[in-house]
């Protein structure tokens, strides 16, 4: 009897580990979604996570770049992170306005890189190098 006790102890136990070792991960952390490089991603969540809500391709080359201004930015979107693809040395800050026609309160994104936003509307963008 005790025999086969273990022996379906045994079983259950297998059974259960085969179980857990085989079953997709319920509770993985989503990937964040990538923003290609050269290009401008705004995020809807903090530390370039959530869904891309502006993805704008900069066509950044060594010479310089073409980020085409935005003057009204449609159903609006109120990020809460950034990646600005402009490199350092070209001297430029890509502005961000919470109202069309560049106009309101503004945010910048002043360097390359990741940048955290508060949240605010974007209505409009453009690209200052001056």
């Amino acid at each position: 009897m005790r025999h086969r006790l273990l022996r379906a102890a045994l079983a259950s136990a297998a059974a259960i580990a085969l179980a857990t070792a085989t079953a997709p991960a319920v509770h993985a952390m989503p990937t964040a979604p990538r923003c290609p490089k050269g290009h401008l991603c705004l995020f809807d969540g903090p530390h370039q996570t959530g869904r891309i809500l502006l993805n704008e391709d900069a066509h950044v080359t060594s010479e310089g770049f073409s980020l085409r201004e935005l003057d009204d930015i449609e159903p609006p979107i109120h990020p809460r992170s950034a990646v600005a693809p402009l490199p350092n040395d070209f001297g430029c800050i890509i502005r961000l306005n919470d109202q069309p026609h560049f106009a309101g309160d503004e945010q910048e994104l002043a360097h390359f890189g990741p940048h955290e936003l508060d949240g605010r509307r974007v209505g409009s963008l453009t690209p200052d190098c001056g």
